[in-house]
């Protein structure tokens, strides 16, 4: 341990512009000589190599999901697969892991590949594209609203919904509730309260009208809970699959190369895919919140202090894998933490996989190139799940079926 591991240093990555440029260097910088560092006055520590977040995501007894400034305030946490730690989430994981087994899982395979195919058709009927309302967005979102039986929605309203979710995460963890979110909260709680009603009703054969339904020792369950798994499911069901769709062509196109590589072996996509989530994590960072003093990296964070957990950093920490800043199609092992890992490893990860390699199956027969738009800002690229719009220009194939 070197004096300067031993001493917390102050850094921001909040008002950092080189952050919103390109985080990487400033990650590598952090690894190299602050693995752990104070950023400043608001209990919050970053922690970046891969070992030390492998550690806190593994230890969720000293590590907790809890950290909301609810918590913080001595209330109780609000009933969440994400935030919450054992026993509710023992419980709320338990019923949602019914919608990821690998039957459920491969029930979705040929719905997958018909939505693929009518949105990659549509997509590459133009040269320039929007990839998030083309594709990204749309697939997992209807893949996930089939699941809960309302396939039938709109996916305008799911997208604002889910936007608006995930960027005021943020305040919601260290402000609390300053009533922001009320009016989309109210909208999606009525649109869900009336389907879970007409489910008691007349059920269906879908995985929210058997939530519905279920009988445990407990009894049936609440109707907040329910609401709490349409949330979960619809808004941290499809950001993940969204963000991994958006880093490939990403990818594609700061790697030319790839694409030919796996248009001539197809059957390196799943490795690509892997790679992809290491080289770009959906979700740069997740939070969890120290219940005790505790040290890392010779550094002691307090009680009650919460630590952002840098997936992105670890995914290209040196000490973990070979040359971590080229993308290598084949790399094996590759144990990235982009699905997170312990208790809270990412219920949809199999999924989020099974619906990239379609897409890219679909995608690359149709294509020898994409380039991101020159007019694509950083910043919206580290945007958690991905960008809210990304304009692809794409060279098209003269016969799609070169490629079997």
């Amino acid at each position: 341990m070197t004096q300067a591991e031993a001493q917390p240093q102050e850094f921001s990555l909040f008002d950092n512009p080189a952050i919103a440029e390109n985080p990487y260097p400033v990650f590598a910088t952090m690894r190299a000589s602050s693995p752990v560092v104070r950023m400043g006055p608001l209990g919050l520590w970053a922690v970046s190599r891969y070992d030390d977040v492998l550690g806190i995501l593994r230890n969720h007894e000293t590590f907790s999901s809890e950290v909301s400034a609810d918590v913080l305030a001595g209330e109780p946490a609000r009933p969440s697969m994400i935030f919450n730690d054992p026993p509710v989430h023992t419980r709320l994981r338990g019923l949602i892991s019914k919608a990821f087994t690998p039957r459920m899982i491969e029930l979705q395979r040929p719905a997958v590949q018909a939505y693929c195919e009518r949105l990659v058709g549509t997509l590459c009927a133009s040269s320039e594209a929007d990839l998030v309302a083309g594709l990204a967005y749309p697939l997992p979102v209807m893949v996930i609203a089939n699941m809960l039986g309302v396939g039938d929605g709109d996916l305008a309203t799911f997208k604002r919904w889910s936007d608006a979710i995930i960027e005021n995460i943020g305040t919601a963890l260290f402000v609390g509730d300053d009533g922001r979110m009320d009016e989309i909260n109210a909208e999606f709680d009525a649109y869900f309260r009336a389907r879970l009603d007409k489910l008691r009703r007349k059920p269906e054969d879908n995985l929210l009208s058997g939530l519905v339904h279920a009988e445990s020792e407990e009894g049936r369950l609440s109707e907040d809970d329910l609401l709490v798994i349409c949330r979960l499911l619809l808004v941290a069901g499809n950001e993940t699959t969204t963000g991994l769709i958006v880093n490939s062509v990403r990818v594609f196109s700061e790697f030319p190369h790839v694409v030919s590589e796996l248009r001539a072996r197809p059957d390196f996509i799943p490795f690509a895919i892997e790679e992809v989530l290491r080289y770009y994590a959906p979700f740069a960072a997740t939070f969890r919140r120290a219940t005790r003093d505790a040290e890392v990296a010779g550094v002691t964070i307090p009680r009650d202090d919460r630590v952002l957990v840098l997936l992105a950093s670890a995914n290209r920490d040196e000490r973990q894998f070979e040359r971590p800043d080229e993308f290598i199609i084949e790399r094996q092992p590759n144990r990235h933490v982009s699905f997170g890992m312990g208790i809270h490893f990412c219920l949809g990860a199999p999924l989020a996989r099974m619906e990239a390699e379609v897409a890219l199956r679909t995608l690359l027969p149709r294509i020898t190139a994409v380039r991101i738009a020159a007019d694509t800002e950083s910043a919206a690229l580290l945007r958690p799940g991905g960008p809210k719009a990304l304009h692809v220009h794409l060279s098209l194939v003269d016969d799609p079926s070169a490629l079997n």
